[in-house]
């Protein structure tokens, strides 16, 4: 691994920047020095608040309730997000100190957690409190030997986790987004669904491909039915950037054929997103969380979640099979393009090229958080 400031060779000034090299997408070793200055580093969604944790007497619990706890893999990094007997929501590495097996599997009540290898037990506050058959061990202070500790904030619903305890606060990263999505009623969602996609793409393809809206007149119809493209514009910011995208007004030809109409509320669509890997997409009816995870250097997991209020009730089930599908559809899109992308960075023939100033300043934003990101040692 590499210690040295990884440079990407980019210009601040969009109009004289070329793109991200080639090697960037194409290098294992990239992929590497990227876990650790940037995954490492960064504010992770881990859930919601609405996560369910097993039920007590019948009743059933979420991470909102005291002594709750669910597991779940960020980034690669096993984490187990515990509610403790105070009700402090707190996240660590779920993985024993003695010999990283998984202290908690799946989710559950419990007010204090055992490692399901050998039995070392932890406090919901992370301290070591049981290790059998340890007699004889010499220098051994259990005092130093808890889980770790991850940082852990909450927005709304959301339960985001960081493994560098020194980073910048959540509200820095999530900037005016609370303000600019305030037409959007939060309370009350519910989840709805969950979907995985396996792309054959590394996953800045993936992320530079949601920046723009540079290719929706060619690649997405059906999309481009639904918004007004002359409208269509990207505003950066310090780790976020916002797509903004006006919902089409209907016309007499556009019935049946429309799958959001504005109407009272929120009127746009809007689509977050927040370095370096979550986009948060928000429409009329319903609000979709993508997480993009690196599986290797040219493979990517996609998880597509989908929250809506009132989720149970049959007459919002159809709207979520509706907004489901026409998802579906904009992916299977996607997913066709990055992967003829990542072919085509392999391709001898090309290594860079220039940005659309009109379309593409997400996309160079991102590259330029990259660069200092990876810069850092």
């Amino acid at each position: 691994m590499t210690t040295k400031p990884l440079h990407l060779d980019m210009h601040e000034q969009i109009e004289c920047a070329q793109t991200l090299a080639s090697r960037f997408y194409t290098d294992p070793a990239i992929l590497a020095v990227e876990k650790t200055r940037i995954f490492q580093r960064t504010w992770q969604l881990a859930g919601t608040l609405h996560q369910p944790c097993g039920e007590v007497n019948g009743i059933k619990r979420t991470i909102s309730d005291p002594e709750s706890f669910f597991t779940v893999d960020v980034v690669g990094e096993p984490v187990i997000v515990v509610r403790d007997k105070q009700s402090e929501l707190r996240a660590f590495s779920n993985v024993c100190r003695h010999r990283a097996g998984p202290i908690a599997l799946g989710s559950g009540c419990k007010n204090v957690l055992r490692c399901q290898y050998h039995g070392w037990t932890y406090t919901l506050n992370g301290r070591l409190i049981g290790t059998p058959d340890v007699d004889g061990v010499e220098f051994f202070d259990r005092s130093t030997m808890g889980m770790v500790p991850l940082r852990c904030e909450t927005w709304g619903q959301f339960i985001f986790v960081n493994f560098d305890l020194h980073a910048e606060p959540l509200s820095a990263w999530l900037g005016k987004i609370p303000e600019q999505a305030r037409g959007f009623q939060f309370e009350g969602l519910e989840f709805a669904e969950r979907r995985d996609y396996l792309i054959d793409c590394n996953w800045k393809v993936y992320v530079d491909n949601y920046l723009e809206g540079y290719h929706i007149p060619i690649a997405h119809p059906g999309l481009m039915k639904e918004i007004d493209y002359a409208q269509y514009r990207t505003d950066t910011y310090r780790y976020y950037s916002q797509q903004f995208a006006p919902i089409r007004a209907m016309k007499p030809e556009d019935s049946g054929e429309r799958i959001y109409a504005p109407g009272p509320g929120l009127q746009d669509a809007l689509y977050f997103w927040i370095f370096p890997n979550l986009m948060l997409n928000i429409y009329p009816d319903n609000i979709q969380t993508n997480v993009i995870v690196p599986l290797s250097h040219e493979k990517t997991l996609t998880i597509f979640e989908w929250f809506f209020h009132h989720a149970g009730s049959q007459q919002v089930r159809e709207g979520i099979a509706k907004a489901i599908a026409f998802s579906e559809e904009v992916q299977r899109e996607d997913v066709g393009l990055c992967e003829h992308v990542q072919r085509g960075l392999r391709s001898a023939a090309y290594d860079r090229g220039r940005y659309s100033v009109k379309r593409e300043n997400g996309v160079h934003h991102f590259h330029m958080l990259l660069d200092e990101f990876l810069a850092r040692p």
